[in-house]
């Protein structure tokens, strides 16, 4: 029974670690994605061929969940290593 909580907690801090990963190249993948999008030529119905470039509400979106991955990669490796410790002295 200790195996399967200690199992339970660990998965709770690896999955910290993978959404501060998505975080962290969701923003970039797509930041890349619309500037390469925008430097296609759209002409005709499509668009008058100059490049739409982000505006400040997406900046803030982009930049935001970029800091937010950025800042909670740190603390969920600390709390992971802070867990491996004491499900180390149990299964002893």
């Amino acid at each position: 029974m200790n195996t399967f909580n200690g199992g339970a907690r660990l998965n709770k801090y690896v999955l910290h670690i993978v959404a501060s990963v998505i975080c962290i190249l969701t923003p970039a993948v797509g930041l890349l994605y619309g500037l390469w999008d925008s430097h296609q030529p759209k002409i005709g119905p499509v668009g008058d061929g100059k490049p739409n470039y982000p505006t400040i509400p997406q900046w803030i979106s982009i930049v935001s969940s970029f800091i937010c991955g950025i800042v909670n990669l740190p603390l969920a490796i600390i709390r992971y290593r802070q867990n491996i410790k004491p499900n180390k002295d149990i299964k002893s």
